[in-house]
This record gives structure tokens, C-alpha cells and sequence, in this order.
């Protein structure tokens, strides 16, 4: 049976409280603590950790997937649930929200600035906020393998030089990229800061000085990394963190609903880098899974218009665990119907609630609220997120019954709490998709 993460972990009040607010604010998942109200995709989850993240990816497989889900559907709650279940088997994790006016598939030198860039520093303690960086999870990684601070007194530690001795003894692609990386670690023993700033820069992807060039020329680092060689420094990434003991790198790329709508030839260069994107992960990325969500409109509209990335978009049905090889993960088939699936997040969520403000609710009437809340806001309201809508209602709903007092809701108020979620979220207008 697959590892579930951590989806049984205790939930802390200060935890809790992270996850209301965000839900009640916005709508759109937490960036820690989705696994405590997370449903409906087990099946979809379990079997991408028994055919790649415990097994294919472990043994230096690589491979692709899409996520498929519209505007509010879950992709980035599912992408933070693959997360999760990527930390609790051992890979790395870089994930990659793009704004709706950028995309580094133009230029492959900014898809490998963007994952290290969004490389995640992730610890264990859930009161803890991950950090981002290449470089900072170099840093948390040295630290993890030493057990502690780090000062002079680690270069003589038998799990440094042990770890210094893997990696001189790893292939990697480009020998610069492996001195930058002994190198960096070197400095932060030693408190170089000038060097560390010099290295992070080069390791970054970012634009170096000259006075850059010459530190790193000092420690066996030439060149740049540039469009021609970023795929190849992207597979050196993944080569160093296989060396450094983990599974391999998940990358997960969230496209935010932008590329169903960028047209022109700037459509035309996103579609042929991301194809390459594609190509490289399952033949040049060891260990690595590139994970891309999309809207529909994207595989229906715009892959067409390219025949040679449809071929490795378009397969027959959808994944699962009886269709596994499928690049595409629907998220809108999964283990609960609509309603089933809107009414399960609500039991799950009454109980986070109470405990980030230290109450007791009547779990019978917001039973029945969540009901009708499900209902009108997948009945009513057609054409807008109702995964989304529900939740950011229903917990501003055990909000106000909260601070006043618990009732039944009425259909006629039912339609006026949702109808006024609506205009928050949209402005007034339907979101886009």
C-alpha cells in the first residue's frame, strides 16, 4: 500500500489557524497543512507514489504528467498534495507558480533559473515555513548531514567529507557545475560571504560581475549558464541532488490558467520549449518528474495547433491506476462526485475550525449548511468555481454563525452568502478560465 505522507499528522492550533484564514480570505489552498483536508484524489495520488515516486523515480526513470482541472478546480491543491507525498519519500521539490504575463518556457535558460529559483528548503516541523532557493537548500542540507551548526570544526566531520567524497566521485555533466557546488559548501564552512554571494549568483542562473568571474574562475568555475547549456545544467541539478541522497527532483510547474490565452509566436516558442521540457525529462532528467497543470482549454485549443506536442500530450483516457503510462490527470473525475466531494472538505474542515479558535460548533447544523451551501453553489451558480466558492463560504459561514449564533441556514440565505462570494472573488464579474 502506498505511504499516504502525512496526511495523519496532528494538527497544530497555530497550523489550523494558517489554514482557516487562508481559506476564509481567499479560496485557494495554504502552502502547508492541505493534507488535513484533503479529499477525493487518494487514488490519483497513490498511484503516482506506486509507479514513479517509490519506484521508477527512485531507480533513475524520468517522466512527465499533466494536471488538467479548471479555474478553482484544485490544480494547485493538488500539486501541494504531490508535494507532500514527494517530502515524505525522500525527493526534492522545486514548484513553479508563473504569472499570467511570464513564462520561462521562452527561453530554457529561464526554466533552469526558475527551478532553482522555487527549489524548496522543506523541514519536518510544520510550524516551520519552507524556504526557497538553491542555495538555501544546499545550506539546510549540509546542515542536516552534519547535525547541526555549521563552522570549521565540519570539514573534519566524517559525514562532510564523506559527503565532499560522493560527490567528487559522482558524474556530473558539467565539472563547473560540481566545483561551484563543493565550492559553495566550502564557503559556508569557512564564512566566505563574498564567495557565497559570487557562487549563489552562478548557481542561481543570475547575471554574474566581473569581479564575480574572477572569485569563481579561483574555484574551478567557468562560464555561464546560458540557453545552449541550461538543460544541461539542469541535468547536473538533478545528478548533484541524487548525490546528495535524495530520491531525485520533482518539478511542478502551475500555470495559473495563462497559456490557454497567450496566442501569436509567443505561443508558438512556450509550446516548442515546453515540448522540449517534456523530451528532456523522460530522456536527460534522471529522477525527475515534470509535472505541468493546465485548463482544459489549453489541451483542447492550443495543443492541436501543434502536432508535434500533441503526440506527447494526447493519449487514450485519462490517468489512473489501470492507465497509468496517461500523461493527463483529470481533476474532474476523482474519487467523490461533486457533491460528495464538496460535503466531505466541509466535515473536514468543521473540526480545523474549532481548533484554531478553541471552540466547539454543532456539527449536526453545519452538516446541514454545508449542504445546501453545495448545492446552490454547484446548482445555482454554474459558471463559477463552486469547489472554491464552497469552501471560501462555508468557512466564512462558520465564521459568522461563530461569532453570533448557530441556525440553520435558509436556501433564500443560503443563495445571498454565496451570490456575495461571488462579486469578492470575481469583482462582480465571472472569474476567468
Amino acid at each position: 500500500m502506498a505511504s499516504n505522507g502525512n496526511e495523519t499528522a496532528t494538527l497544530s492550533r497555530p497550523l489550523a489557524r494558517h489554514i482557516v484564514e487562508v481559506l476564509g480570505s481567499t479560496g485557494t489552498p495554504p502552502a502547508r497543512g492541505v493534507h488535513h483536508f484533503n479529499v477525493g484524489n487518494l487514488s490519483l495520488l497513490n498511484a503516482l507514489d506506486d509507479y514513479y515516486l517509490s519506484s521508477y523515480l527512485q531507480d533513475g526513470g524520468g517522466a512527465y504528467k499533466m494536471v488538467v482541472g479548471d479555474y478553482g478546480s484544485g490544480k494547485s491543491h493538488f500539486l501541494y498534495c504531490l508535494r507532500d507525498r514527494a517530502w515524505s519519500r525522500g525527493f526534492a521539490v522545486a514548484k513553479v507558480d508563473l504569472s499570467p504575463v511570464e513564462t520561462p518556457y521562452n527561453d530554457q535558460r529561464l526554466v533552469y533559473a526558475a527551478v532553482a529559483r522555487n527549489l524548496i528548503w522543506h523541514e519536518e516541523d510544520e510550524s516551520i515555513s519552507d524556504e526557497q532557493g538553491l542555495t538555501r537548500f544546499l545550506e539546510g542540507t549540509l546542515r542536516r548531514f552534519v547535525g547541526g551548526d555549521l563552522s570549521l570544526e565540519t570539514a573534519s566531520h566524517p559525514n562532510y567529507t564523506g559527503l565532499v567524497d560522493t560527490l567528487e566521485a559522482t558524474p556530473i555533466d558539467s565539472l563547473a557545475y560540481k566545483n561551484a557546488i563543493l565550492a559553495y559548501f566550502e564557503a559556508l564552512i569557512r564564512e566566505q560571504e563574498e564567495r557565497q554571494d559570487s557562487l549563489t549568483r552562478w548557481l542561481m542562473g543570475s547575471a554574474t560581475t566581473p569581479d564575480d568571474t574572477k572569485i569563481l574562475r579561483e574555484v574551478g568555475v567557468t562560464g555561464k549558464i546560458t540557453r545552449p547549456n541550461a538543460f544541461r545544467m539542469l541535468r547536473s541539478l538533478v545528478q548533484t541532488i541524487r548525490a546528495l541522497s535524495y530520491g531525485g527532483l520533482i518539478l511542478l510547474f502551475d500555470e495559473v490558467d495563462r497559456m490557454a490565452s497567450i496566442g501569436g509566436a509567443a505561443e508558438k516558442l512556450a509550446t516548442d520549449n515546453l515540448r522540449e521540457v517534456i523530451d528532456r525529462t523522460r530522456e536527460d532528467l534522471p529522477g525527475a518528474m515534470f509535472i505541468y497543470a493546465v485548463p482544459p482549454q489549453f489541451i483542447n485549443d492550443v495543443v492541436p495547433r501543434y502536432p508535434a506536442l500533441q503526440q506527447r500530450v494526447r493519449a487514450p483516457g485519462r490517468f489512473s491506476r489501470s492507465n497509468h503510462f496517461s500523461p493527463q490527470i483529470s481533476l474532474e473525475h476523482l474519487d467523490l462526485d461533486e457533491n460528495d466531494l464538496m460535503l466531505a472538505i466541509g466535515e473536514k474542515l468543521i473540526p480545523i475550525y474549532e481548533m484554531a479558535f478553541e471552540t466547539a460548533l454543532d456539527h449536526q447544523i453545519q452538516h446541514a449548511n454545508a449542504v445546501i451551501l453545495a448545492n446552490v453553489a454547484r446548482d445555482v451558480f454554474l459558471d463559477v468555481s463552486h469547489r472554491r466558492l464552497f469552501v471560501k463560504s462555508f468557512v466564512s459561514e462558520l465564521a459568522r454563525q461563530h461569532a453570533g449564533e448557530e441556525h440553520l441556514l435558509t436556501e433564500g440565505e443560503s443563495v445571498a452568502i454565496i451570490r456575495g462570494q461571488v462579486d469578492m472573488l470575481s469583482g462582480g464579474e465571472t472569474p476567468p478560465y
